[in-house]
């Protein structure tokens, strides 16, 4: 159980995420210290957060309601709506509008139209083949998450399973933990789920939102209470809306280029008036450079499509299938629905008119390159830093022992954040937090942990308590995805698991699960970085560079040839000892595995060739360092 803890105490791990988070090129952003203006908690989340904070959706003019009836009296905020939903109350939220009393008027009231158990009888009387298709995207069933995670625990023999956050087509409902036994089923419903279209989600900052239809478009702004500006339907909710659900270290949080910071409490800042600042998503960020679509003033939706969000209304099991964002879409080819192409040969962004889009330039030196035309994703070259979160420690608790848990009580889980505020309050903190001080309660009068099940809303004993032994940006390692293209990977399901019951009882100490396919589940998966950058990654960043090859942080070279790698191996993890960075050993062969199907590390070739450049690389790296040289103003 000790093992599990150390993980964040390890000096080497201290020295590295200092470094790096002050020595990084890709950090843009610094913290202040400035003192809190006098005009509230908006201005002061403003100076803690990057321009997107608080900018408000598109929303549409509003209108008084037609025939609203006694609804108003009570709910006078809401008596007007956008032109298209100007209607009766009751024909969305149902209720009796000519009773006088509260429980009268409530009768059968539909407090979320947009909730996709009930959206057919609400939002689909007008947009019947929207909900249809929303009902079975990806953004509700949650495919990839549930069966790559089932597949990491083996749970199931492949990660292109049949589990969904509901019962859809031939998808079957997450298995409910005490019929399946398996702690991965567990994790899921009660630690992960929290972001789909059949939740609500959580109450922190940043992350209020509605159900299904709701989530998307009624968006809400970030703050402490999240109630939405005006009653109006949004086409379109903006940036805003997306990250409510895609923030901490996952696709969203990186095109904005924020970066979640370790949960122990010496990582807390900035400090605004002596005080925490507001914390968005519920943890503190780095700031990194932010995606160059984002600099140019693009949002999400500028790039994927309505059907990639609304779904195709096909079940499927792989939601890979339904993407259909490319870089060459748009910079190449210019097929991409979202452009549209001039006669002049040029190409413009559809939805910003004028907007005109950089076509892929083949006389450059990396592009001249056939084997990086070919077997290269863009954003291998082109990411300018990727999400790399090692080791990913859990630990399922079923019984009140808190204060080992306090120094972390930043980490991400809504539910273990409430758990551990409640009962150890916030004097742990090296810094007040901004409403004032919780005080802890009396060991006696702790509460046993008890966490929800976020499908059901059932209860259980226990909650998941998590960790990592190291988060990293720089320079991510490569591999190989499904179609044997060259890609950033990202090691997000490397499992070490560990489970006290209520009486105390060690049920598992550190265990690394082995996965549906019979390997360990340390799992390293190709990833598309949001975090694009105008030049690519230097070529010495690739070639020469152990990192990118897979084999971890480390020198080659010195006083003896070969690899000298800079982590100790894991020793804490009974029966393994690996390096957590290390996806291949010098011989290219692979020391860990992805879960996505025919994905991996690089293949040995591939390896020997990126640790030992050819002489027509080097003779290419003197072009472009002369190209450049001459440049240069």
């Amino acid at each position: 159980m000790t093992g599990l803890l150390c993980q964040w105490w390890k000096p080497w791990v201290w020295l590295i995420a200092a470094a790096l988070a002050f020595a990084s090129p890709a950090a843009t952003r610094s913290y202040s210290n400035e003192q809190e203006p006098s005009s509230g908690s908006a201005r002061s989340a403003e100076m803690s957060y990057p321009a997107w904070w608080g900018v408000p959706s598109e929303t549409p003019q509003v209108v008084p309601c037609r025939n609203p009836g006694k609804c108003v009296e009570c709910h006078e905020s809401t008596a007007s709506m956008d032109p298209s939903h100007a209607v009766a109350c009751v024909q969305c939220h149902k209720g009796n509008p000519e009773a006088d009393a509260k429980e009268e008027a409530h009768k059968g009231l539909i407090p979320d139209p947009g909730d996709l158990r009930i959206a057919e009888t609400t939002c689909g009387k007008c947009h019947r083949d929207e909900v249809r298709r929303v009902k079975t995207s990806s953004m509700a069933l949650a495919p990839r998450m549930i069966n790559h995670t089932r597949f990491g625990f083996g749970a199931q023999p492949t990660s292109d399973g049949g589990y969904a956050t509901v019962a859809a087509g031939e998808l079957l409902q997450v298995p409910d933990p005490a019929r399946s036994g398996n702690l991965g089923d567990d994790l899921l419903r009660r630690s992960c789920l929290r972001c789909h279209l059949y939740t609500s989600g959580s109450a922190r900052w940043g992350e209020h939102r509605g159900q299904g239809c709701s989530a998307c478009h009624f968006p809400r702004p970030n703050g402490a209470e999240g109630k939405a500006a005006t009653h109006a339907v949004s086409r379109n909710g903006g940036l805003t809306a997306c990250l409510k659900c895609h923030n901490s270290n996952h696709v969203g949080c990186d095109f904005v280029g924020l970066f979640e910071k370790d949960a122990n409490r010496g990582f807390r800042s900035p400090v605004v008036n002596g005080r925490q600042a507001h914390r968005i998503y519920g943890s503190e960020q780095h700031r990194l450079s932010t995606d160059l679509h984002f600099k140019a003033g693009m949002q999400c939706m500028d790039c994927h499509t309505l059907d990639e969000v609304h779904g195709s209304g096909q079940v499927s099991r792989s939601p890979a299938a339904g993407v259909t964002i490319s870089c060459e879409g748009c910079h190449v080819r210019g097929d991409h629905p979202a452009i549209l192409k001039n006669s002049d040969g040029t190409m413009t962004l559809l939805r910003g008119p004028g907007r005109p889009v950089p076509p892929w330039k083949s006389d450059t030196i990396p592009h001249s390159v056939q084997e990086h035309r070919e077997k290269l994703r863009c954003s291998a070259c082109h990411a300018a830093w990727s999400f790399q979160d090692y080791g990913f420690h859990l630990m399922l608790e079923e019984r009140a022992d808190y204060w080992k848990w306090a120094p972390t009580a930043a980490q991400n889980d809504p539910q273990v954040q409430e758990l551990l505020e409640r009962n150890v309050g916030t004097e742990v903190e090296l810094v007040p937090p901004r409403d004032g001080q919780i005080p802890s309660k009396p060991m006696e009068k702790w509460e046993p942990p008890i966490t929800r099940d976020w499908l059901t809303r059932e209860d259980r004993p226990g909650a998941w308590f998590r960790g990592f032994t190291a988060r990293l940006w720089e320079r991510p390692p490569l591999g190989l995805d499904s179609r044997g293209r060259v890609s950033i990977m990202r090691p997000f399901y490397q499992y070490v698991v560990s489970h006290v019951d209520q009486q105390g009882v060690l049920i598992l100490d550190r265990h690394v699960p082995v996965t549906g396919g019979g390997f360990p589940a340390l799992i390293v998966n190709p990833y598309t970085p949001h975090t694009t950058s105008r030049t690519g990654r230097p070529c010495h960043e690739c070639h020469g560079n152990p990192k990118a090859a897979g084999l971890g942080e480390g020198l080659m070279g010195g006083e003896k040839p070969g690899f000298k790698p800079l982590w100790r191996p894991e020793q804490d993890v009974p029966g393994h000892r690996f390096l957590w960075g290390a996806l291949v050993d010098e011989e290219g062969h692979p020391l860990q595995r992805s879960s996505h199907p025919g994905a991996g590390p690089l293949d040995a070739e591939t390896v020997r060739k990126l640790l030992h450049p050819s002489d027509r690389h080097r003779a290419l790296w003197h072009r472009f360092l002369e190209g450049a040289r001459y440049k240069r103003p």
